[in-house]
Order: structure tokens, then C-alpha cells, then sequence
């Protein structure tokens, strides 16, 4: 009966190691197959194999010399299951003919012939042996020490490759769960803001109601708090109407990358935003196509445009908008001749709910969405302001 080696000490945590790689039975992958190649040609060997040892078989991540149809060998005949035992230094078996060890191997008496065989260990940062870089002869051979060092070199690399390979599952694991987390927010988000609109236009209705039919009985104070409870009631419905539109925007704004026409796009918002009567906008360039998500960046300038209406206090309201290209990035300016703004709004103008217009009604969020969807696109936002001259808010995103 052909000896099977001991296991290692610490097996159970090397093969909860070996399990966070979800290596076994990948696909194959030609990095991997390069570095098999280069250990081949290096140690002038006809066979070289990554083996990785797991509870009961040893699996070939890549292999060199052996027959497409072998992919795994049972882990007591495997040479690597010896080769795992010391991660510190690499195992070498001049001749497994004479080696008790191995001269009654199938595996040395039949296919694929392993006479020779030269092993480093692929150890992992936990500093668990998972398996091997080796090489294999049919005759006996020796490394020479410069090939021994080249073998060890190179299971690093293999090494390398796996710990990528966790960091990108890690990654997308991490990125599906974001989704989804935000996913379900957003479906709060939609169902608590709709769910309290209803109750809000209720209580509205019948303040309305007691204001109308009972006012003649309410004392002077009473006839003001029931103002000021209406008027609360709707501030409180701008806020919902706020929250569903910054979830809206953000949540449609996840487009890919694609060329925008600017000058198409600013004549598309012209007719969606409907500009006021003696209201005018422009588009000044220079740069007249951009490679960016279209949807968020419709919405970016939609918000910016409205908010200059809304600020406008001249005859007449001007409108400009600016792109230019800039080390690495685009530059968007959106220019008006509105009241501007006061040094304290502009230190708070991008927060959520903050509203330079508060008696049209505004709910505050269209800066908040600019600053969202700016950040989303890798950019920064800002405002220059002159108080009765006008406002320039700018932005940029990556040229991709």
C-alpha cells in the first residue's frame, strides 16, 4: 500500500483558508497557464502543474505536459500533499524510484511517469500552504540552485494572482450588498414618503375646512396658529415631495457612459423645463460633446437652470452655459444675472432642504441632488456669487 503523507497541524484552518480563495474547479485562466509555462522552460521539465490540495484530492489549477482529461488525482497519491507539510522551503525528489515515499506511486509506476518532481509551496499571507508550483521529469534530474530560486519566485506570483482574485469577489460581494442596502432604501424611501403624503393632504383639507367654516369663532391668535399649522402642513409636504425627488434623480442618474451633445441637450431642456417669458438661455461651449452618464448630467443642469430662474430678479433673466476641457476633466459653468448670493447661503446652499427660495415654495433639494449626482460622477461642485449681480455655480466630471 502506498504511504499517504501525515496532515499538517493546522489543516482544518489551512483548508478554511484554501475555502475563502474559492479557487477549486475555476475555470482556467491563461496568467495562471503563463506561469506554468515559465516554470516549465525554466526547469527544463516536460510537465508543470499548480496543484492545490484540498480535504480528500488535489486539483490542477493549471497544467503542462499531462492530459487535458486530468484535472485532479486523489490527495493520498499526491506528491504535493508531502510538498504542503513545510511552507517554509520547496520539496525536491531527485528520483522517486529509489525515495520510499514514492517509488510505489501510481503515480511514478503509471501516468503521468513522476520520476522527478520539484515543488514550492504556495503560501498564502496566513501563511497556510494551499498547495504547489511544481515541475515534473520521467528520469531523474536535479535543479540547478538559480532554477530552485526561479520555481519559488514564481509561486509567489501564483500566490499574487489568488490574493487578487479574493480582493475582486470581496469587491463585487461588497458592491452587490451596497446595491442591494441601497435598493432597499430607496423602496422605503418611495414607500414611507407616498404613505405620508396622503394623512398630510388630509390634515391639510381640514385645517382648510375649520379655517373656512369656523374662522368667525377662532379669537385673533387662533385665527394665526391655524394659518401657521396649514402652512406647516404644507412645508411638510414639500419636504416628501424633496425626499422622493432626490431619491428619483439619484436612482435614475446610475446610466452608463456615452457621448452627450450639448448644444442637443440644452435645447431638449429648454423645452422641458419651459423657460418664463423674458427668460433666455445659451449655450457658449467650447466644448460641445462630452463622454459622461446622460441622464445624471440632464439632471445636474435641469436643477442648476431652475434654480437660476427661480433666482432671477431682472427684466430680464440670463442664462449661460458653459463647457470647457481642463487636465483630466470637464469643467460645466451655469451663469445667471439673478440677486446672487449672500456669503452665509453660500456656505450652506448645497445642504439638503436649505432653499434660497422659500416663498415660492421651493423644497430644497435640487442643490443636494447636483452635489449627489456630481460626487456619483467622480467630480467636485462649487458657487461663485456677487450679491445683485448674479450667481455661477460650476461642476466638473472626468473626461472617461
Amino acid at each position: 500500500k502506498v504511504p499517504a503523507a501525515p496532515l499538517p497541524t493546522n489543516e482544518a484552518e489551512r483548508l478554511r483558508n484554501l475555502e475563502r480563495y474559492d479557487i477549486m474547479d475555476s475555470a482556467s485562466e491563461q496568467a495562471y497557464d503563463d506561469i506554468t509555462q515559465l516554470a516549465s522552460q525554466i526547469c527544463g521539465t516536460p510537465v508543470s502543474l499548480i496543484s492545490l490540495v484540498g480535504q480528500d484530492r488535489q486539483w490542477f489549477k493549471s497544467k503542462i505536459g499531462v492530459p487535458e482529461t486530468m484535472e485532479q488525482t486523489s490527495r493520498d497519491k499526491a506528491f504535493c500533499a508531502y510538498n504542503i507539510l513545510d511552507p517554509s522551503q520547496p520539496l525536491v525528489v531527485n528520483d522517486a524510484l529509489t525515495d520510499d515515499r514514492f517509488k510505489d506511486n501510481p503515480l511514478t509506476q503509471g501516468d503521468p511517469g513522476v520520476v522527478f518532481y520539484a515543488g514550492a509551496p504556495l503560501v498564502t499571507k496566513e501563511g497556510h500552504a494551499l498547495g504547489s508550483l511544481c515541475v515534473i521529469d520521467h528520469e531523474p534530474r536535479q535543479l540547478s540552485p538559480e532554477q530552485i530560486d526561479a520555481l519559488q519566485r514564481l509561486s509567489r506570483q501564483v500566490v499574487h494572482l489568488l490574493e487578487l482574485r479574493r480582493s475582486l469577489r470581496s469587491t463585487e460581494e461588497s458592491q452587490a450588498a451596497t446595491q442591494k442596502l441601497y435598493q432597499n432604501l430607496y423602496t422605503f424611501t418611495h414607500t414611507i414618503s407616498h404613505d405620508l403624503k396622503a394623512p398630510l393632504r388630509n390634515i391639510r383639507q381640514f385645517l382648510e375646512i375649520i379655517q373656512e367654516d369656523y374662522s368667525d369663532k377662532l379669537p385673533t391668535d387662533g385665527k394665526e396658529m391655524m394659518g401657521m399649522t396649514i402652512e406647516l402642513a404644507e412645508d411638510s409636504r414639500r419636504m416628501i415631495d424633496g425626499v422622493i425627488a432626490y431619491s428619483d434623480a439619484v436612482n435614475d442618474a446610475r446610466s452608463e457612459v456615452e457621448p452627450v451633445d450639448l448644444p442637443e441637450l440644452v435645447e431638449q431642456l429648454k423645452v422641458r423645463i419651459g423657460l418664463p417669458d423674458g427668460c433666455s438661455m445659451t449655450f457658449a461651449g467650447p466644448v460641445e460633446k462630452v463622454q459622461t452618464a446622460p441622464v445624471a448630467l440632464k439632471h445636474i443642469l435641469q436643477n442648476l437652470i431652475t434654480n437660476s430662474i427661480d433666482c432671477g430678479d431682472k427684466e430680464e433673466t440670463l442664462i449661460t452655459i458653459r463647457c470647457e476641457r481642463l487636465d483630466g476633466e470637464y469643467k460645466f459653468s451655469v451663469e445667471d444675472n439673478g440677486k446672487g448670493i449672500s456669503e452665509q447661503d453660500i456656505k450652506a446652499v448645497f445642504t439638503l432642504f436649505y432653499s434660497l427660495d422659500k416663498e415660492r415654495g421651493s423644497h430644497g433639494v435640487g442643490l443636494s441632488i447636483v452635489t449627489r449626482l456630481v460626487e456619483m460622477l467622480g467630480g467636485e461642485v462649487g458657487v461663485e456669487s456677487t450679491l445683485g449681480e448674479g450667481s455661477n455655480f460650476w461642476f466638473t466630471v472626468p473626461a472617461k
